[in-house]
């Protein structure tokens, strides 16, 4: 399964095609206020809930960091907002490798990239880092919603320009990583 990676400046191409060094960086890196190219306000936020927790004010605050929580019956001024409501909302960080599952000059442009790899098995490539860091990475491709459920593998329609395939390990710090010659090869965007 190939896939690409765009890159900031074209010499860490060089890693990629010939071997060396790469960064990891914790999906917490790419947090912003605003969303622009590579940064997201919902980055690392698991959000699970059969309701949207925003809809049980003023009657309920419910903060950024529960895990579990069940809540019987919301009402307010006599009606029923919510019933049975089982949520999560919190923050999990962890390495993620973002790549992008087409090859495409729109794309690089928007996240302001020069540079393109083809990683030409990117299962391969996942065996690599999971000896590495001792843990078993997820890998699959990003799926878009209009909701406000998010995961490592769930974001804003929004984002959804940057057709993404994501590698996240339960790692919650910056890492580098090495690799053999020939993980990916250059490509012109």
């Amino acid at each position: 399964m190939e896939k690409y990676l765009y890159l900031t400046k074209a010499t860490w191409a060089d890693s990629w095609v010939n071997g060396g060094s790469v960064p990891l960086n914790p999906a917490s890196t790419y947090k912003s206020m605003e969303r622009e190219g590579i940064y997201t306000p919902d980055e690392n936020l698991i959000y699970e809930s059969t309701v949207d927790l925003n809809l049980l004010r003023p009657a309920i605050h419910i903060g950024r960091n529960v895990k579990n929580i069940s809540i019987g019956k919301v009402v307010i001024d006599g009606k029923i907002i919510a019933e049975n409501v089982k949520a999560s909302r919190y923050e999990e960080d962890g390495v993620i490798l973002s790549l992008c599952n087409s090859k495409s000059k729109a794309i690089a442009d928007c996240l302001k990239k020069v540079a393109c790899v083809r990683i030409i098995d990117v299962n391969f490539l996942k065996s690599i880092i999971d000896a590495q860091l001792g843990t078993e990475g997820i890998a699959k491709a990003c799926e878009y919603t209009g909701g406000y459920e998010r995961n490592h593998f769930l974001k804003s329609v929004k984002d959804q320009w940057q057709n993404e395939f994501r590698i996240f390990w339960n790692y919650p710090k910056r890492v580098d990583v090495v690799l053999p010659s020939g993980i990916a090869e250059r490509i012109s965007i």
